[in-house]
C-alpha cells in the first residue's frame, strides 16, 4: 500500500529535484515568483539551491504540484512529422466512424477528439506515457497526437507527428477503414528503399533543400551520413561522428568542411553531379540520411525559415519525417538573431511543401533510375 502511495505523493525531495532540473526555465526569477504567491519574499541575494530548499519544503496540493510541472515543460515542443498517403479519398463519414471505433477500443485511457475540416478531417488524441528515466514527479508526460487528414487530388494524405503511438493509431484508422471496406487501401510512403545507390540518395537530400518552390537555401546547418558499407564496421554511424578520435578543433573543422561541401552542392545546381565533392563522396559510398538547413523566403518580408528532414531507418532510407524548427523573422531590413516558432496554417503549409518537393524528387529520382538500368541492359 505504501509502495502505491508514492505515486500519489510528492516528497520534499522529489520538489526540490524539479525545481533544480531546468535553469533555463525554473530561473530565480521563476522561484522569487512561486513564493511570492503565496506572500513570502525571499532575499535577492538567495542562491538557487537555498531558495529550491526553501520552496520544497512549503505545503503544496495538486494545482500547485501542476504549476511546478507546466513551468518546467517547454512551451512548443518541436516535433518531427510524418505522412502517409492513400491512394483513394476517404469520406468523412467513413474518417467519424473509424474515429469512433478507435474511441470504443482505447475507452478511457485516451481523450479522443474528433472532427470534419474544409478539406479532410482532424483526429486530436491525448494520451499518457512513462518515461522513468526523469525526475519521479515529470514521469507521467502528457501528450498530444493531431492527425490531420487531407483530400488531395482523389487521394488521402494522413499526417501525423514521427512518433510510433501516432503512426499506430494512424495505422488503427486505416485497418478499421478498410474492415468496413472489406478490401485493403494501397498507400504510398516517402522513402528511399527503391534507392539503394549513394548517388540517388545525395541528390534526393540535395534537391530538396535547394529546389523547395519560393525558398532560397542561405545555410546547411547540421549533417548525418551513413555508407552503404558502413555495416562492415559499425552498423549505422554518423560521418559527422566519424572523427571522434581526433582533437576538437580537428574534429569540428571535419564537420564545417563536410557542411560546406554540401552546402556548395546544393548551390550548384545542375552543376551538381559534375562536382568534385560530389564525385568524391559518392565515390566512398556516403549519402546524406538526415540534414537541417536554412532557406529565406522569396516574398516582401524574405523571412529566414529553418528545416529539419531525415530518415528514421538510416540504412533502408525509410520512415521520413520533417519538421518546421523556427523562423528568423525580418524586422527592419534585418533578421531577428532569436528562432520563434512556427504554427497555425503557416506551418501546415510548408510542411505541405517539404512533402510536395519530396515527392516530386522521388519520383524523377527513380524515372532516372530505371532510364540508368535501361540503358546498362542495352549496353
Amino acid at each position: 500500500m505504501i509502495k502505491n502511495l508514492e505515486y500519489l505523493s510528492a516528497s520534499d525531495s522529489d520538489i526540490f529535484d524539479i525545481l533544480l532540473s531546468s535553469k533555463q526555465r525554473i530561473t530565480d526569477t521563476v522561484l522569487h515568483n512561486l513564493a511570492r504567491d503565496r506572500g513570502i519574499f525571499y532575499s535577492p541575494h538567495e542562491s538557487r539551491e537555498e531558495l529550491a530548499a526553501r520552496i520544497s519544503q512549503l505545503p503544496h496540493d495538486f494545482h500547485d504540484l501542476e504549476t511546478i510541472v507546466s513551468r518546467r515543460e517547454p512551451l512548443h515542443k518541436r516535433e518531427r512529422a510524418t505522412s502517409v498517403r492513400l491512394n483513394d479519398k476517404i469520406s468523412k463519414d467513413e474518417l467519424r466512424l473509424a474515429a469512433e471505433q478507435y474511441i470504443t477500443a482505447v475507452g478511457n485511457t485516451e481523450n479522443v477528439v474528433h472532427r470534419p475540416t474544409e478539406n479532410g478531417y482532424k483526429i486530436v488524441v491525448g494520451y499518457d506515457e512513462y518515461n522513468h528515466s526523469r525526475a519521479r514527479l515529470l514521469q507521467r508526460e502528457r501528450h498530444e497526437a493531431v492527425i490531420e487528414v487531407i483530400h488531395q487530388d482523389g487521394e488521402t494524405l494522413f499526417r501525423c507527428p514521427a512518433t510510433e503511438k501516432a503512426k499506430r493509431i494512424v495505422a488503427t484508422i486505416k485497418r478499421n477503414i478498410e474492415r468496413e471496406r472489406t478490401q485493403a487501401i494501397p498507400i504510398e510512403s516517402i522513402e528511399l528503399t527503391g534507392l539503394p545507390s549513394p548517388e540517388l540518395r545525395l541528390q534526393f537530400f540535395i534537391r530538396l533543400i535547394s529546389t523547395m518552390k519560393g525558398f532560397k537555401l542561405t545555410d546547411v546547418m547540421n549533417l548525418r551520413f551513413t555508407s552503404r558499407d558502413s555495416d562492415l564496421i559499425d552498423a549505422e554511424y554518423d560521418l559527422d561522428l566519424d572523427v571522434s578520435d581526433t582533437p576538437e578543433d580537428d574534429r569540428q573543422n571535419a564537420i564545417d568542411e563536410i557542411i560546406g561541401t554540401v552546402h556548395s552542392m546544393a548551390l550548384s545546381g545542375q552543376n551538381l553531379v559534375r562536382s568534385k565533392e560530389y564525385i568524391e563522396l559518392t565515390r566512398k559510398g556516403f549519402y546524406i540520411t538526415s540534414i537541417s538547413w536554412r532557406a529565406e523566403r522569396d516574398a516582401t518580408d524574405n523571412d529566414i525559415y529553418q528545416f529539419d528532414a531525415g530518415f528514421e531507418d538510416r540504412k533502408l532510407g525509410s520512415g521520413f519525417k520533417y519538421s518546421v524548427q523556427g523562423v528568423f523573422r525580418k524586422y527592419k531590413d534585418r533578421h531577428r538573431k532569436t528562432i520563434t516558432h512556427v504554427d497555425g496554417l503557416e506551418k501546415t503549409d510548408l510542411l505541405s511543401l517539404i512533402e510536395d518537393t519530396a515527392r516530386v524528387i522521388l519520383r524523377d529520382l527513380r524515372s532516372a533510375d530505371v532510364e540508368s538500368e535501361h540503358a546498362d541492359s542495352e549496353a
